[in-house]
């Protein structure tokens, strides 16, 4: 974990300006919630965090590192929408393996046939199990890992996707 700053971050659409000056600082292991009427820029903002959106002005920094120019597969941040995805067909353990098993993947690897071959690879296939049951354990939801979307009320559904619920 690291710390989280805002620096003066601006953003518009055409001559809408949704986000203006915005200074911000999380520390390491603080819990921060956004809320703002729709349009206000809350989503924006997380999004040029994850660096989904690049932002006209100011900087973002990871700990003491600027990452305005890094990819969001190098920022090390997720992101969840209110409306989450969960694979209804995969059991809570297959949804938090999903993100897993791509991060470990190039883009080379994500071809269906190279994927099917590296997937029977057992020591990626015990890292991945590995990694889903620490992740069910800091969310506390050991219990679940065998159960499908539709058995799980919605705050389970959160940390199905590896989320506090």
């Amino acid at each position: 974990m690291a710390t989280l700053s805002l620096n003066n971050i601006s953003k518009s659409f055409g001559q809408q300006s949704v986000l203006k000056g915005v200074d911000l600082e999380v520390a390491e292991g603080e819990f921060l919630t956004i809320v703002g009427p729709s349009g206000c820029g809350k989503s924006t903002m997380l999004r040029i965090v994850a660096g989904l959106e690049q932002q006209d002005g100011g900087e973002v920094r990871i700990g003491s590192t600027q990452v305005d120019d890094r990819l969001p597969s190098e920022r090390d941040v997720a992101m969840v929408f209110q409306s989450y995805a969960l694979y209804p067909h995969l059991s809570v353990f297959e949804n938090i393996a999903v993100p897993l098993t791509y991060r470990r993947l190039s883009a080379a690897q994500r071809l269906p046939l190279i994927r099917a071959w590296l997937l029977g690879s057992p020591q990626l296939t015990r890292d991945i199990a590995r990694d889903a049951r620490s992740v069910a354990k800091l969310l506390d939801i050991e219990l679940l890992l065998l159960w499908r979307h539709s058995e799980l009320a919605g705050g389970q559904r959160h940390a199905a996707r590896g989320l506090p619920h």
